[in-house]
């Protein structure tokens, strides 16, 4: 479940020079926005917004932030989870306009760090296909369950020639 997560197929990417795209969703589900950038690197995050609409009716779709944020590194990229929003197969237009969608505590965050600024040629926005977040919420239990049975198991391995001798008494 968590896989799916962090997993989901890239539907568009686009550097960050780039400031508008289209592309098409084929079906119904949930779908995230993420950034793609070098790692150890100020990324823009205060300097955008990303705003999402249908090519067909016009309307905005809401873009609400995304709960955990979740994120994965490589050894030398990482990405985060920006946005999350529902749609329905169609076209959809994805601009990156000037403003900010970052709290007050990330924005001090952003300043105190002092990291190189980052390559904006390096830097790149992703719609990819996620999962809702009741998965991600169902999961982390399911793997807290599954860590105490594996351990409980290897106590049990590792102490049943002692009970089964206590037993025999």
């Amino acid at each position: 479940m968590i896989k799916g997560v962090f997993t989901g197929e890239v539907i568009t990417e686009i550097p960050f020079t780039q400031k508008e795209v289209e592309f098409e969703i084929s079906r119904p589900g949930v779908y995230a926005i993420w950034q793609k950038g070098q790692l150890f690197r100020k990324t823009p995050v205060d300097k955008f917004r990303p705003i999402l609409t249908s090519v067909s009716s016009g309307a905005e779709i809401p873009l609400p932030k995304s709960f955990f944020s979740p994120y994965l590194n490589g050894f030398d990229t990482g990405r985060m989870e920006m946005n999350r929003f529902d749609a329905e197969p169609g076209r959809y237009r994805l601009t990156l306009v000037e403003g900010t969608n970052t709290s007050l505590f990330e924005k001090i965050f952003l300043n105190i760090i002092p990291a190189k600024s980052v390559d904006y040629s390096q830097y790149y926005i992703q719609v990819r296909e996620s999962l809702p977040v009741y998965f991600m919420i169902a999961a982390i239990p399911l793997f807290a369950i599954s860590a105490f049975c594996i351990i409980g198991g290897l106590v049990a391995g590792f102490m049943a020639p002692d009970i089964l001798a206590y037993m025999n008494n």
